[in-house]
């Protein structure tokens, strides 16, 4: 029989997003972030309309001081002219003259308050006054009157101008420099509070961070009360990881012969295309300089060319022989690795001391391969990090296999293990290694120099 409907069990609802012990704690970050940034803001713009004032009262205090030097400079121009009646002084009265007006006008422009404003007009009347003075002056001495000209400079009342002048910019002056002080000092204050209100935040975040802790530590509890539930999954993944590191260490491998083959490819068709461009181009150049007469000109873009074309052709054969060395297709491991640490340590300025078996026979390609670009890794770390000065190299062909082993007298490697994970070069090597069955060994310490070791068994160099 059907329940009622009253008594049908309810659908139950679904959990919640969040846990509702977290809320409170989100909502009071919310907040958090909201004072922080209303904090930053008013900062902000109390610092920009700070900054502004004490940059207007500084411009004020340099016009000033200009508008000061121009009035001193042209009345030292005066007195130059009636001592020595020489134009050049009156230009540079009347220069000083008109470099003042627009000093003035910006200083009205700059007034910073209405007390140095009425200072400023005070200020402005007497240069007025003084360049009045200056003018009249000069009418007198370029009338004839040079005596009555001095006379008039010498007089009281020019002094009592002059002084009344300097005690004028002196009193503007102080009330600029007392007006960049209180700008700065209100400058500093909004400072130290936006900084007390960044602290007050800083503290209410970190009881925040408190609460969540606490939060957080309970639920770590709860969660280690049921770990063990998880141990079967663990294992499961466990196994998982190391089906998938062997499917990649495969993939490596793969790849690694890949680009092996595309590099020998690429070799092959660059000395094939290059080699067809540039040797009849030299060529041609050899045949236009036995037939080129007297021409200098010629002849010296001749050569020119000529030796762009043995740069050229000495860039050509460098990309090859780093993507694939022809000496290893052609005569081997031994005579390729003793042709690559000759050239390297010759453009390397080191010591190289090599010992390679005589009854080296040809390996299978991938083997010669692999060795050779574990001494060409090594050789490059030498000289990128070791700082060496010496170079020992070892290739050798035992009963068990053969071995190349490449020692220097750097400073050595603190961390191996630490080597081992960044470095791409030296994982890249093992991994080569490791598909032929082979391993590569690092010894090192610091001051002691590196010592690396590659073994490949003999089921992998059997003559190929």
């Amino acid at each position: 029989m059907a329940l009622p409907e009253e008594q049908r069990a309810a659908p139950s609802a679904p959990p919640p997003v969040l846990p509702l012990k977290y809320w409170f704690p989100l909502l009071v970050a919310l907040l958090v972030t909201g004072a922080i940034l209303f904090v930053s803001e008013m900062s902000y713009r109390t610092f920009s309309q700070t900054r502004g004032e004490i940059t207007q009262a500084m411009a004020f205090q340099a016009r000033l001081m200009e508008l000061e030097k121009t009035i001193y400079e042209a009345q030292a121009a005066q007195r130059g002219f009636l001592l020595s009646h020489r134009p050049e002084y009156m230009d540079a009265v009347k220069a000083s003259i008109a470099a003042s007006r627009p000093v003035r006008e910006q200083l009205r422009d700059l007034l910073p308050d209405k007390p140095t404003r009425e200072r400023l007009a005070d200020l402005n009347e007497l240069v007025t006054l003084k360049i009045s003075d200056l003018e009249l002056s000069l009418e007198r001495a370029t009338g004839g009157d040079m005596e009555g000209a001095r006379e008039f400079v010498e007089s009281d009342k020019a002094r009592d101008l002059a002084a009344k002048l300097r005690v004028s910019f002196g009193t503007v002056q102080r009330a600029a420099t007392e007006i960049v002080h209180q700008r700065t000092q209100r400058w500093e204050e909004a400072m130290e509070s936006s900084r007390t209100g960044l602290l007050a935040v800083v503290a209410l975040n970190a009881t925040l961070i408190a609460l969540l802790a606490l939060l957080l530590i309970r639920d770590t509890r709860r969660a280690r009360m049921i770990e063990y539930v998880h141990l079967t999954m663990a294992d499961k993944m466990k196994r998982e990881v190391a089906d998938r590191t062997a499917q990649l260490s495969s993939l490596s491998e793969f790849l690694q012969t890949q680009a092996e083959m595309e590099k020998a490819r690429l070799a092959r068709e660059l000395h094939d295309e290059l080699g067809g461009i540039l040797t009849p181009a030299k060529m041609d150049v050899n045949w236009l300089e036995g037939r080129l007469g007297d021409d200098k000109e010629v002849a010296t873009r001749l050569e020119r060319l000529t030796r762009l074309l043995d740069s050229g052709i000495d860039v050509k054969r460098r990309i090859i022989e780093n993507l694939r060395p022809s000496l290893l297709d052609h005569l081997g491991l031994a005579a390729a690795v003793k042709w690559h640490v000759d050239e390297t340590c010759k453009s390397a300025n080191l010591d190289c001391h090599m010992q390679i078996t005589d009854a080296l026979e040809r390996l299978p390609p991938d083997v010669e391969i692999a060795l050779y670009r574990v001494v060409q890794e090594s050789l490059t770390n030498v000289i990128r990090h070791a700082q060496a000065k010496r170079v020992d190299l070892l290739v050798e062909r035992t009963p068990e296999g053969v071995i190349v082993e490449l020692k220097d007298d750097g400073i050595g490697i603190a961390d191996i293990e630490a080597a081992y994970r960044k470095s791409y070069g030296i994982g890249g090597n093992r991994q080569r290694l490791s598909g032929l069955g082979g391993i590569v060994d690092i010894k090192s310490g610091t001051g002691k120099g590196t010592q690396v070791r590659a073994f490949v068994p003999l089921a992998r160099v059997q003559p190929s």
